[in-house]
């Protein structure tokens, strides 16, 4: 009491009673609170010590439930708010954290629609012999190949002396199975449609080459689809006959099975069930075999989805019609009755010709029917033009549904209109007078031509006949088309001359993306520079640059040297330099050898002029390379640079597309730069655009050659030389 005196004393002195006596009061509540807690926590343990089931049995109670446990473990209490989107902790013992020395990276896929899961619609499979390649092969690849991207030809390869020979024909998408027993090859495409294409496609189309099929109905179906990928849709036409032999344990329904004559629609989703019993189908044919391919895969696809064959999807109007014909069918008289609009496919077909015929019936009917319909289309909108809101004096533009054409914004933009007559084009460009109508354009022409003749004729009936073209005009609109304005004129039943003038409009068509092979930046480019006494220094620049841009970066390239002698030049070696700069950057860039190295081959020519030297140097120096090298041929004062071999490497495609850009040529610096020390920019003031240098041009080996061996008549291979003793040495460093 003494104590607590003594401390009011002080603290009236220093006027801080209130603050001591809520400090001391505070104190002595927290330590009796602590005590309470600690007391009950031990009541808490002592009775769960006395029932240790009670969480093994809370545990066996939930342990079925899975999503209920879950639940209760992270279930908040009644005053927290479920926040779906808060971040939650991890426990770091549930993490799988790697190595460091090899960190976990994703790896995206290389298009967009393999990450989103996106197929494309359709995968036609044919059933096919090496023999009928070149017949029924190439009909089906003239007649469906327009419309559907994908086409395999599946054939038996033979293991006999001959019957391991290429097939004698240039169609792509060929595959040869080995094994000879014919009841197995429809398991075998199977097979590699699961190892190849099952995450591809959508749908599949299986069906033999004796069969016509109307690519575009079939695509239409296809594209009618409107279930999901993952149903199991199974089409086509049930087994009628009944002298097939079936000689399964258990009787089958030849209803049950689709043929293969007429074609099978599978879905992707029966492809993979068809995956997990491919085993039990080969192993049921092997015991249970039918001299028919339709009943040893029916009776796998029956197994594999316990349904039987339909020509209709489910309840909807989408239904798959085939058509038989008869063995007396006569394409004459009988065409039109037996082919449908509807149809998917007719068999049996053994005459490749008769494939054309009704391949053209059924384009004719189809162009009728688009015919039918522009014109329907264009009678509507003529119909309901009074209804669009008029902005400006004729609101309807000619032809009817084909827009107006580009509007130029200033004289400068002025579409231009090219004079022609029938056998020239005159001031096509600034920089051409006159130029000859060839190729494509001189098709163009006459089918204009032709057009008109024919509307005039059908106008007058008759009563004017054709003389001659007098003017003509042409026009190409980027958002329109092509436009023409022929002047014509004709000679009537009194020999009197009419001029007419016709108008015609050729619209452009759906715009569609081109299929192109697949293509990587890993190939290896070959570049070939060729070198005369002239441009010695330039080269080693050149060379020099390389080793820089290529070497240097061990980037995947092969440098040719082509050093070119003559009779004055080959008494004393003008490209030792040279050949010792090949041999300083080779031993400079030692590392990269195996990646970027330099060539040289020394070509002994006669002193001539003649522009057919380039071919046959060309001729010789393919000879050092594998048909499936790309070639580019470059020029000394070019800037070599990796983004340009990149690009070289993606648009040279064998067999399909050759490459040569047009480069951008640089003016003389002292001519534009009042500065030294400027850089070179892409600008009109510095350059233009040679669009008639070829000398860069990239290709591959084998299609130089299929190239030559279609202009040797024009250009014979290296005839001209033989009679000058042309010799060719090479030297590899």
């Amino acid at each position: 009491m003494r104590s607590l005196s003594k401390l009011s004393t002080y603290c009236r002195k220093v006027n801080n009673n209130g603050f001591l006596i809520g400090m001391i009061l505070g104190l002595i509540i927290s330590l009796l609170f602590y005590q309470m807690s600690s007391i009950s926590n031990l009541d808490a343990f002592n009775s769960e010590s006395k029932n240790p089931w009670s969480y093994l049995s809370l545990l066996h109670e939930n342990l079925n439930s899975d999503y209920e446990l879950t639940n209760q473990i992270n279930r908040p209490t009644s005053s927290e708010q479920v926040d779906e989107y808060a971040p939650k902790m991890k426990n770091p013992s549930s993490l799988h954290i790697q190595d460091a020395k090899q960190p976990w990276r994703f790896t995206r896929p290389r298009y967009y629609f393999t990450e989103l899961g996106i197929r494309e619609k359709l995968f036609l499979g044919i059933l096919t012999d090496p023999e009928h390649l070149h017949s029924r092969g190439v009909t089906f690849n003239k007649t469906v190949g327009q419309l559907i991207e994908k086409i395999r030809y599946f054939i038996t390869i033979s293991g006999s002396e001959n019957g391991n020979k290429k097939p004698n024909v240039s169609l792509s998408g060929i595959v040869g199975f080995t094994d000879t027993r014919r009841i197995l090859k429809p398991f075998h495409v199977v097979k590699y449609i699961i190892d190849n294409y099952l995450e591809e496609y959508d749908y599949y189309y299986i069906v033999k080459d004796t069969s016509y099929v109307n690519a575009r109905q079939l695509m239409n179906l296809v594209e009618s689809f409107s279930l999901g990928t993952d149903k199991d849709i199974y089409l086509g036409v049930p087994i009628f006959e009944k002298n097939l032999e079936s000689s399964n344990y258990i009787s089958d329904n030849l209803i049950n099975f689709c043929s293969l004559d007429a074609g099978i629609i599978i879905s992707n989703s029966i492809m993979r069930q068809l995956k997990k019993n491919l085993d039990w189908c080969v192993k049921n044919t092997l015991l249970y075999s039918s001299s028919s391919d339709d009943i040893n895969f029916g009776r796998c696809l029956y197994y594999t989805t316990k349904t039987p064959c339909s020509n209709k999807l489910f309840k909807s109007d989408q239904v798959f019609l085939s058509k038989k014909l008869p063995p007396d069918f006569n394409l004459t008289n009988q065409l039109t009755s037996y082919f449908l609009d509807d149809l998917v496919s007719v068999y049996p077909i053994l005459d490749a010709k008769v494939i054309y015929k009704i391949h053209a019936y059924a384009a004719a009917k189809e162009l009728k029917r688009i015919e039918d319909e522009i014109i329907k289309l264009r009678n509507e909108i003529s119909s309901s033009a009074h209804l669009s809101p008029v902005t400006n004096k004729t609101p309807l533009s000619w032809p009817v549904g084909i827009g107006p054409g580009n509007k130029a914004p200033g004289r400068f933009d002025v579409l231009r209109w090219n004079f022609f007559n029938e056998t020239h084009v005159f001031m096509e460009t600034d920089f051409d007078n006159v130029a000859p109508l060839v190729g494509s354009k001189k098709l163009e022409v006459d089918y204009a031509l032709k057009t008109a003749k024919k509307l005039i004729k059908d106008k007058y009936d008759g009563k004017l006949k054709f003389d001659k073209l007098v003017n003509g005009y042409m026009k190409f609109d980027a958002s329109r088309g092509m436009d023409y304005i022929l002047d014509l004129r004709f000679v009537d039943g009194n020999k009197a001359k009419v001029v007419k003038r016709v108008e015609l409009c050729k619209p452009l068509g759906k715009v569609e993306l081109l299929p192109v092979p697949y293509v990587t930046e890993n190939t290896r480019v070959n570049l070939i520079l060729i070198v005369d006494k002239d441009n010695v220094e330039e080269a080693i620049k050149f060379m020099e640059n390389y080793g820089a841009v290529c070497m240097e970066k061990r980037d995947k390239t092969t440098l040719m040297l082509v050093f070119l002698y003559t009779d004055s030049t080959k008494v004393n070696d003008i490209y030792a330099k040279m050949k010792t700069q090949v041999v300083n950057l080779t031993e400079k860039y030692n590392k990269s050898k195996d990646l970027s190295k330099i060539i040289w081959l020394s070509i002994q020519l006669p002193e001539v002029d003649d522009p057919r030297v380039s071919i046959a140097i060309t001729d010789l120096i393919i000879k050092k390379f594998s048909p499936e090298s790309l070639i580019l041929f470059v020029q000394t004062q070019m800037e070599l640079t990796t983004d340009y071999l990149n690009r070289i490497r993606m648009n040279t495609i064998n067999q399909w597309q050759i490459f040569s850009p047009i480069p951008f040529v640089e003016y003389n610096p002292n001519l534009y730069q009042t500065d030294q020390k400027s850089n070179f920019d892409l600008n009109h003031n510095h350059g233009n655009y040679d669009k008639s240098n070829y000398q860069s041009i990239s290709f591959y080996i084998k299609d130089y050659r299929s190239a030559r061996r279609a202009s040797e008549k024009l250009f014979p291979r290296l005839a001209y030389f033989s009679r000058n003793r042309a010799c060719v040495e090479t030297s590899l460093q």
